[in-house]
């Protein structure tokens, strides 16, 4: 008799129990992180400093992922960028990490800080801070990946000391000072003891500086710079290849500059070929007769003639040679042989 007058209310009662248990799993699995991501909450303050590195270090210290920077201004007084480490805004002008202070840089990456990105962000200076905007010249940097980046302010952009595979791409780098240009926008390499290798620097626009870019590196790809508002637009030092640079009349002491190796007493020397380049005449200067010797020119067209002036013809250009478009070849200083 009891059995059977209870048996409906204990069935029914497993039932709801069943129910709110799955219930609490879904709600309980739709709350949970995704593992390897942490969101990043402002902090009431307006300091963010504390509240962004505890994220960076926390990532790095489970095995890498993705630091998010939800849309808004982040203060901070100066970052430190961890290997594993991908440090990711919303959109590169609606996330912006303010660098407070007038002096020092913005984001220094730890010693080897293999594997870290930033992108979709944009790091600004209002005091115009003489440093740098990215900083990494401890150990070696390796797979590192700064892409969709702009800086604002800053007096230097980018500086990778001895770089093992990095790639820049996509960014906007400018001191914002464009009757006074100086700074320097990325460099690669301190010039003296390292450079660097399996360097991309791709779709990047530079303005209102000293030096556009800088690679002592010996083996760097640089694909469609647009530079303008600088003394000197691309000033290499090691072995480089410029893919259809643009560059206009404000970069006014060289768009290319091939100076001679600095790094480890120079033994490997200068090289540089342009492609695309140099139709509407050349802007380039040499530190001396090897660095022209070891440039070779391809201009973006082969369908226009030499020029008026036959001491500057325009063509295919290998240090001192330049073919125009009839084949004729134009031989500067060659020595008679005997």
């Amino acid at each position: 008799m009891f059995t059977a007058v209870y048996k409906p209310f204990v069935v029914l009662l497993l039932l709801c129990l069943i129910g709110l248990l799955g219930a609490s799993q879904k709600s309980n699995s739709e709350a949970s992180p995704v593992l390897g991501w942490v969101v990043v909450q402002r902090d009431e303050s307006g300091d963010d400093t504390q509240a962004i590195q505890a994220a960076i270090d926390q990532v790095a210290e489970s095995g890498g992922g993705c630091v998010l920077l939800p849309t808004g201004t982040y203060r901070h007084t100066g970052l430190t960028g961890r290997g594993g480490v991908h440090l990711r805004g919303t959109r590169v002008n609606s996330t912006v990490l303010e660098f407070a202070p007038e002096t020092g840089d913005g984001i220094t990456l730890e010693a080897d800080p293999y594997f870290f990105a930033i992108s979709e962000i944009r790091l600004q200076s209002s005091s115009r801070s003489n440093g740098w905007a990215i900083r990494a010249d401890q150990g070696t940097q390796g797979s590192v990946r700064i892409e969709s980046v702009n800086t604002n302010g800053f007096h230097n952009g980018v500086l990778i000391t001895n770089a093992l595979n990095v790639t820049i791409e996509n960014c906007r780098i400018g001191h914002t000072f464009p009757n006074n240009p100086t700074g320097i926008g990325i460099q690669i390499g301190d010039g003296q003891k390292v450079g660097g290798n399996g360097v991309t620097i791709s779709d990047c626009y530079l303005s209102s500086l000293e030096k556009g870019i800088v690679t002592y590196a010996q083996a760097c790809l640089i694909s469609r710079p647009c530079l303008e508002l600088c003394h000197i637009g691309i000033e290499n030092h090691g072995t480089a290849t410029v893919l259809m640079p643009w560059v206009d009349s404000t970069t006014d002491q060289a768009h290319v500059s091939v100076q001679p190796n600095t790094v480890g007493g120079g033994s490997s020397g200068t090289g540089t070929l342009m492609l695309g380049y140099g139709s509407s005449g050349w802007n380039v200067k040499y530190g001396g007769p090897a660095e022209r010797n070891r440039t070779l020119i391809l201009p973006e067209r082969l369908d226009f003639p030499p020029g008026d002036d036959p001491k500057n013809p325009r063509g295919v250009k290998l240090g001192n040679v330049v073919i125009d478009r009839e084949g004729v070849v134009y031989a500067k200083d060659f020595r008679k042989l005997r």
